[in-house]
């Protein structure tokens, strides 16, 4: 709801929110049509809005990058059809300035380039574990590092990460470029565990040391730093 405070004439009023939001130099044919939007209403799932600024949600009639990567953020956070067919978001969040696009839009431009077309924004590589998209624990980062990093809890079983049975041994199993490696057999999981650990972390640094001309530092060190625990 918004009421005109101020009319100089149809092309000159100023409104004001329910929220206080003042507004200026608006037509007086929009204002009564209801055409004016209040930029600060949580209007994207319940907690995301538009704001004032330079950013723009789409060009030429197609939605602009950094509003779907803004979109799509908040989707998984707090929409409950997205929640239930991921539950693996539910706790998720977005930090308050990030419920504003123009906010969003301002680390967009900084950490977006053009070469990185169908990369990932990632809020855990950074701070594993971490549940809350903020620009502190946000990057950009390309498919392949997504993959090697995500978890499987639902596909892996009662055994631990990259360890399955075999007869009354247990064997470890690391994908490499698609394919799978099998580093052995143990007598324990936890045996089979350690192997595994060792060569996960291994390749996660040769991957790491591929894509260095293309991630940030930050990134490029928070994966030759990355721990592989047992129960990931």
């Amino acid at each position: 709801m918004a009421k005109i405070i101020e009319y100089f004439g149809n092309s000159n009023c100023t409104i004001q929110f329910e929220n206080g939001l003042i507004v200026k130099r608006l037509q007086y044919s929009k204002v009564k049509n209801g055409a004016v939007r209040n930029l600060y209403h949580p209007s994207v799932y319940g907690v995301g809005y538009f704001g004032i600024g330079k950013y723009k949600s789409e060009i030429d009639g197609k939605a602009t990058k950094m509003y779907v990567v803004w979109k799509d953020m908040l989707r998984r956070c707090y929409d409950k059809a997205e929640l239930k067919k991921y539950p693996t978001y539910i706790g998720c969040s977005v930090a308050d300035e990030w419920k504003c696009f123009q906010n969003l839009g301002d680390w967009f431009e900084e950490n977006w380039n053009s070469y990185m077309k169908g990369w990932h924004l990632d809020k855990d590589i950074l701070k594993k574990g971490n549940k809350i998209y903020s620009p502190e624990t946000c990057c950009f980062i390309p498919p392949e590092i997504n993959t090697l990093l995500i978890k499987c809890d639902g596909s892996r079983g009662i055994y631990p990460l990259g360890v399955y049975k075999v007869g009354h041994r247990f064997a470890s199993c690391l994908k490499k470029q698609g394919k799978n490696v099998t580093l052995g057999t143990f007598d324990t999981p936890e045996e089979a565990f350690q192997v595994y650990k060792t060569a996960k972390e291994e390749y996660i640094k040769e991957v790491a040391d591929i894509w260095k001309p293309l991630i940030q530092p930050k990134v490029y060190r928070a994966l030759y730093n990355y721990k592989v625990e047992i129960n990931d």
